[in-house]
């Protein structure tokens, strides 16, 4: 399966990329920044040049399943979070649309409400329009959603839950492995789970679903 992955130079899509390239699937890393072509070059991973905030076509084509690992970061303002993390999500599922692009997975977060009032409630807000538009959608979507991200080592030892409001920490390891394991997860499409750090190999927990 030829998978695209938005946000590839992220901390998280990174750790995808690698996961995709040393596995089954045949990662595509779409970057902005064309000196980050370097860092996929020597994984043997392709790039491709585009920007949520034009449209992505040219990088969709082609491709059978999609993960949108993108972010604005916690260093832009509250503008660049509607562009990317709210139209830029929702510009990317629309051209998997048109370009016929069925298997869709959504990096999201807990606690998204459109009504948020959190101390991130920007953030929170724009992943909730992204997420409600993609679960009305037609395509065959997967929503995860972390909670806090930490650096710790992977452990692919989780705990799911269709409960999406809450607290806790999730590795980016084991989020990068649930990532990349849904792509093989059917029973996982139609579905929106928060996804912890927690004592139950990932494996049973998505199969679980």
């Amino acid at each position: 399966m030829k998978v695209l992955v938005i946000g590839a130079n992220g901390n998280t899509g990174t750790r995808v990329i690698k996961r995709l390239a040393n596995g089954n699937h045949d990662p595509v890393a779409m970057i902005r920044n064309p000196e980050h072509r370097a860092k996929f070059d020597s994984l043997g991973v392709p790039t491709i040049l585009a920007d949520l905030e034009y449209p992505i076509d040219h990088a969709v084509q082609g491709c059978d399943a999609m993960i949108f690992a993108a972010g604005s970061g916690g260093k832009t303002g509250k503008d660049k979070t509607v562009l990317i993390d709210h139209i830029g999500a929702i510009r990317s599922m629309v051209a998997a649309q048109v370009n016929d692009v069925r298997r869709y997975i959504m990096l999201s977060s807990i606690n998204n409400d459109i009504n948020s009032k959190s101390p991130i409630a920007h953030y929170h807000r724009a992943k909730a329009h992204a997420d409600n538009h993609l679960i009305e959608s037609d395509l065959d979507y997967t929503i995860v959603c972390p909670g806090g991200l930490t650096d710790e080592p992977g452990t692919d030892l989780v705990s799911i839950s269709e409960e999406l409001q809450g607290r806790g920490l999730t590795s980016r390891e084991n989020l990068a492995s649930a990532l990349v394991a849904c792509l093989d997860s059917d029973n996982t499409i139609g579905k929106s789970f928060s996804l912890l750090d927690g004592n139950t190999t990932l494996t049973e927990a998505l199969n679980a679903l």
